[in-house]
């Protein structure tokens, strides 16, 4: 991942929330982040879904909303050439109430060399970031970014080596799972927990994220249905050995 300066941060989020409509639609057992499927692009843009903002760290952002044909669905694609992009939307919500993070991701192509245990090769094809942004500065916002890594063992948890507010939870890795739509299911208030060692705060926002910038290489991700949930009986859940150790394998359906 991109060093994200937490001032240029806190910028980003700040904008984001004063200038996004509604972030998210609440049902009794569940709060939708996205559907890509009923959300149209914004005018006059063939990138950004409605309620999204754009942040380009590093290179040009190659960002669309496609319609899958083996699915027939609209989903999010994300390329990227050498570059760290990542989209942002607010979304406020209690763990308590909606403990499970659930989406679908597909990855065509990883990061050559990517390894996040290294600073010069922080990069993943695929990542999706929940934010819990910590008042009364956006300075020491946290962050737990579940990746698809081209080199680091899933079920891996770590410290971003960049940003030690950023902490990885490796839920795919290497080639094994590419092209394969996916979904995966996280229990956030059982990671925040296992990270960071105590009670989880309320949830600020989501990013997606593709990032190539550190190792010069190419990456191709898909995205689709994010939404928490409060139903939690087949959420993973990892096993802490110790405070940065392998966990469980995660709970996921592929979709041929």
């Amino acid at each position: 991942m991109k060093y994200i300066p937490p001032a240029i941060f806190a910028v980003l989020v700040i904008f984001v929330a004063t200038n996004l409509p509604a972030p998210a639609f609440a049902q009794k057992e569940r709060v939708v982040v996205t559907d890509f499927d009923l959300g149209p692009a914004q005018k006059n843009s063939i990138q950004l879904p409605i309620g999204w903002a754009l942040k380009v760290w590093h290179g040009r952002a190659d960002i669309r909303l496609i319609q899958d044909e083996n699915r027939h669905l609209k989903v999010l694609r994300l390329r990227s050439e050498k570059a760290s992009v990542s989209i942002y939307r607010e979304v406020k919500l209690d763990l308590k109430k909606f403990p499970v993070l659930s989406w679908k991701w597909k990855v065509t192509k990883l990061p050559e060399g990517a390894d996040a245990r290294n600073v010069e090769s922080d990069d993943q094809a695929a990542g999706v970031y929940v934010v819990f942004p910590r008042f009364p500065s956006f300075i020491n916002s946290q962050f737990i970014g579940y990746v698809w890594e081209t080199s680091v063992p899933k079920g891996t948890i770590l410290r971003s080596r960049k940003n030690p507010m950023v902490h990885y939870i490796v839920v795919r890795s290497g080639v094994d799972d590419l092209d394969k739509w996916i979904t995966e299911k996280r229990n956030v208030m059982d990671d925040y927990q296992r990270v960071f060692g105590t009670a989880a705060p309320k949830v600020g926002g989501i990013a997606l994220m593709i990032d190539t910038d550190d190792t010069h290489s190419d990456a191709e991700s898909y995205f689709a249905n994010v939404e928490f949930k409060g139903d939690v009986s087949r959420a993973s859940a990892a096993v802490q050995d110790d405070r940065f150790a392998k966990a469980t394998d995660s709970t996921a359906w592929v979709y041929e």
